[in-house]
């Protein structure tokens, strides 16, 4: 049961809510009482992961693009805090498709920040990520590491989000809380290496192809332990005297190769003597191979994961297994 911050507000509104993150997070939210608006253009989302909750007397649905202003304006009004989980998911996609994180991370992320001076609504909670840091990841980074040079669109889309974030914060006195996530995990996910190996081995269950050389290592965390890591610095972090901006880095201190991923997707299947095979490049145009982050600033605030990298990554590809239904074949 996640537990819901006290400094979350009566009414909430969560652009990309019908995503991973975001369903989770309202399904939270509206077992605690509060009133919520889902802003999603239903690229990423999934209707059947409202379906539980879709006819709750608290929930309100906008089906709209963040290009849209004037439906942002409209899913604006009466609200008191916003979490911006909204963009592109799809990081490979952004290769041939070079406007997609342009439109969704800087251009929508402007617009949400207009609508909320124009709303007078002075808190936001951004879904950055790990992938800022580029190359410097294959070290532990830390908050203030940089400078930041992306490796793709999608990475460019979030420095860039966060730079517009920023500067609002700064001329309009809006509280802004920025957290760069290592890779989060849950049966939810729409993609993923563990979502992928389960698919490909349902097809041939002797061989599992690896996209990459097999070195790959990331910090992998639950869904839970993301939500509730947001919620207890909402509740337990004040801002400094004239400073709008905090930037976190939430995930797990160690990290988790992809080897051991695809070991433990096979044993979630009941599978044996499965052969890997590797493409010995990078994943696609874009891949962050390695991400290290350092959570020493939040784990010295007094918060940390209660579930380490392997074990998320264990219970995901369980969860995953159980939820495409692919377990024991």
């Amino acid at each position: 049961m996640i537990v819901i911050s006290n400094a979350i507000p009566e009414r909430v509104l969560i652009t990309g809510g019908a995503g991973f993150i975001g369903s989770h997070l309202i399904d939270a939210l509206l077992s605690a009482g509060r009133y919520v608006t889902i802003l999603d253009n239903m690229s990423n989302g999934n209707q059947r992961w409202l379906d539980t909750v879709i006819k709750n007397r608290n929930l309100e649905f906008i089906e709209g693009d963040l290009s849209d202003e004037s439906i942002i304006l409209t899913a604006m009004k009466s609200q008191q805090q916003v979490w911006h989980l909204a963009g592109n998911a799809d990081i490979p996609l952004g290769f041939s498709n070079t406007r997609i994180d342009l439109d969704s991370a800087v251009y929508g992320t402007r617009n949400i920040l207009e609508a909320m001076v124009h709303e007078g609504v002075k808190e936001i909670l951004f879904a950055s990520s790990g992938s800022v840091y580029g190359t410097l990841a294959e070290e532990n980074v830390t908050e203030k590491s940089g400078p930041l040079y992306p490796l793709s669109m999608y990475a460019a889309g979030k420095i860039a989000a966060e730079a517009f974030i920023a500067s609002y914060a700064n001329l309009f006195g809006i509280q802004s809380w920025i957290f760069r996530f290592g890779n989060v995990l849950g049966s939810r996910m729409s993609r993923g290496a563990i979502r992928d190996f389960a698919l490909r081995l349902a097809t041939n269950p002797s061989v599992l192809t690896i996209l990459g050389d097999g070195t790959q290592e990331k910090s992998y965390f639950l869904i839970d332990d993301c939500i509730e890591g947001m919620m207890w610095l909402l509740s337990n972090v004040s801002f400094e005297q004239e400073k709008n901006v905090e930037i976190y880095n939430l995930g797990n201190p160690k990290v988790t190769s992809i080897r051991t991923i695809a070991a433990n997707v096979v044993k979630a299947m009941g599978l044996s003597n499965v052969v890997f095979e590797y493409t010995k490049k990078k994943a696609w145009p874009g891949d962050q191979p390695v991400v290290r982050l350092d959570v020493s600033k939040v784990k010295t605030l007094g918060w940390s994961p209660k579930v380490n990298s392997d074990a998320a990554v264990s219970r995901a590809a369980e969860q995953m297994v159980d939820y495409l239904n692919l377990g024991e074949r």
